[in-house]
């Protein structure tokens, strides 16, 4: 189990940044102890196939962005507080 996700949301969030996670779950049974394993032929092949998919959504989602930050309340996730670094 990736376990990423946390951190760079929390990262994201201290620089005022946009952020979205994307996961691909490609072993269904991580985590469960009975039933038949997945071995890593199993896994590939199941990233493999998640990749159109991917790409699909991708390109969707890159399609509906608004030009600029129009509309986007994350540049002002920091307004009132005194950051103890500067930002870039």
């Amino acid at each position: 189990v990736n376990m990423t996700g946390h951190p760079e949301a929390v990262l994201a969030r201290e620089l005022a940044l946009c952020y979205a996670a994307i996961a691909l779950v490609t072993d269904r049974d991580a985590g469960v102890s009975s039933g038949e394993s997945v071995n890593q032929v199993a896994v590939f092949a199941e990233f493999a196939r998640n990749i159109d998919r991917l790409r699909d959504l991708l390109k969707g989602v890159i399609e509906s962005l608004p030009d600029g930050r129009h509309g986007c309340q994350c540049r002002d996730g920091l307004d009132g507080m005194t950051p103890p670094f500067e930002l870039p």
